[in-house]
């Protein structure tokens, strides 16, 4: 009767232990884009997402990003390497997240610029999606917002472009074939965000101004009446009434983009090599 080999049972537990370790490596690489972007993201962040829930909706997402990637990856990956992979993961995760973001910026962006110019700016309430201080119309459009996203799909519409993030610029390409991504990013989604959030915006504000220049006007021909104490009662009722005349039109024009119906062509453009 044969011995048995105690050393070949030692390798084998250390081949094991080995692709054990490249494969968790490849796990944790492949969630981190999406983990990220969950986290910039308003609609998945702490006050929506619990923190298991999110860790497990990105490591779900990754599983299935795992599967399609070459075990090659993770082979003889040196820590500096990792650290580089790590580090464009987590950068691409946070252009991810902020291009989808946008949208709730553009709204909550809207509000405050309303509320401005009705003479609220001071009322600051505390957004329970956000934590953070905002005006009242600001809160309000950025939960219709945030609401409208999970009702048109929007969810199942950013799984799909993190899985498409992955043909623009793969896992095991360290850097880019261009250099001028950030650049080209930047100015599209800063000139987006500005040029949607006055659009949208824009009539509700012209009317309030109009109220502005007609008080004024009464004030210097009748100043006994002091109808600037008048103001910003007026402006109140106006922008609430605009605003539930109007609500439908902004959902519409937000609408292609909380269904990020455009967001996947936008990348793909930006992540394509400029000549």
């Amino acid at each position: 009767m044969a011995a048995a080999d105690p050393l070949g049972g030692t390798e084998a537990l250390i081949h094991l232990g080995e692709s054990v370790k490249g494969l968790l490596t490849l796990l944790a690489l492949s969630s981190l884009r999406g983990y990220v972007a969950m986290l910039v993201l308003p609609v998945t962040n702490d006050q929506v997402l619990q923190g298991v829930v999110r860790n497990g909706l990105a490591l779900t997402i990754g599983i299935f990003i795992a599967c399609g990637q070459p075990l090659q990856v993770v082979d003889g990956l040196s820590t500096f390497a990792l650290c580089v992979l790590i580090a464009k993961e987590g950068l691409i995760g946070l252009l991810l997240g902020y291009a989808v973001s946008t949208v709730f910026w553009v709204a909550e962006g809207i509000g405050v610029l309303i509320d401005n110019q009705a003479g609220y700016n001071n009322v600051q309430q505390t957004n329970p999606l956000s934590g953070e201080q905002s005006t009242p119309v600001g809160n309000l459009l950025s939960q219709l917002a945030i609401c409208g996203f999970y009702l048109l799909g929007g969810l199942l519409a950013l799984v799909g472009l993190l899985f498409e993030s992955f043909q623009w610029w793969p896992l095991d390409r360290a850097m880019p074939e261009w250099s001028n991504l950030l650049e080209r990013f930047l100015q599209a989604q800063i000139a987006g965000y500005l040029q949607a959030m006055i659009k949208i915006c824009s009539a509700v504000v012209m009317v309030l101004l109009l109220i502005d220049l007609g008080i004024g006007l009464i004030s210097k021909t009748a100043d006994k009446l002091e109808p600037n104490n008048l103001s910003q009662p007026i402006k109140g009722a106006v922008a609430l009434l605009m605003l539930v005349l109007l609500v439908a039109v902004f959902f519409d024009q937000v609408k292609p983009q909380l269904a990020l119906h455009t967001m996947a062509r936008d990348l793909a453009a930006w992540f394509r090599p400029a000549h």
